[in-house]
């Protein structure tokens, strides 16, 4: 078995998703008492917080390059960043390491395509919606993408960080998103990208009218085949 390296704190609500996932798919495949092998180097939510309203994302990736050669330094095989925002940096973040970097975009592409999916709806936070690192990645797998209007983008970027990254989860919440992700459907989408790892937290399969692609179980079901091929 392989030693994951997981950058977590982003927030600590869903690493802490990733850490139950990645160790509930090790058992299923390995039976007896057998869990993951890992790393958790779990950041300050609030440092990267003020960093990234500054828009200062050179800091970021210095922060991030830091603790992924950390991680690679005390022994990790791979870097799983367990959040999806912070993948804006990723692309210079592996450069600096000399283990593979787990990208959530590239392994959600990889999931959608496999469930025969061409035009799918991503909401996460703004940088998320509107920059190129995650968009891209899914349009050089032949997807097409849409996201919403400027208003629910606000929307949904405030509730991030004000709610659900807090661990609040509000059914007034749950109501506007699941009326957003009616609007994306009626534009074409076939699926959902929860592109927020805590946003599983707060819609479930059963309560959404599309298919949901959970980058939080995406990434880390992508880990545990990494640790154990």
């Amino acid at each position: 078995m392989k030693t994951l390296g997981l950058i977590g704190g982003l927030s600590w609500y869903s690493t802490s998703v990733y850490y139950k996932t990645i160790n509930q798919l090790t058992n299923q495949r390995l039976g007896g008492s057998h869990s993951a092998k890992l790393f958790l180097y779990s950041v300050d939510f609030n440092e990267f917080k003020i960093l990234q309203e500054k828009d200062d994302w050179q800091q970021i990736e210095t922060m991030l390059t830091t603790i992924a050669q950390k991680l690679e330094t005390a022994g990790a095989d791979c870097i799983v960043m367990a959040t999806n925002t912070p993948h804006l940096v990723a692309d210079i973040v592996r450069t600096k390491i000399k283990i593979p970097l787990l990208h959530i975009a590239e392994e959600t592409a990889k999931e959608i395509v496999s469930q025969k999916v061409s035009k799918v709806a991503l909401i996460g936070t703004k940088f998320t919606m509107q920059h190129a690192f995650f968009k891209d990645r899914l349009a050089k797998f032949g997807l097409e993408v849409v996201v919403p209007g400027s208003a629910d983008q606000n929307f949904i970027h405030e509730s991030i960080f004000n709610e659900l990254t807090k661990g609040i989860f509000k059914d007034e919440t749950k109501t506007k998103y699941l009326e957003i992700i009616n609007k994306l459907k009626q534009q074409g989408a076939q699926g959902v990208i929860f592109g927020c790892t805590e946003m599983s937290l707060l819609i479930t399969q059963v309560e959404c009218p599309t298919t949901i692609f959970d980058t939080t179980a995406i990434h880390a079901k992508a880990a545990v085949n990494f640790a154990l091929q």
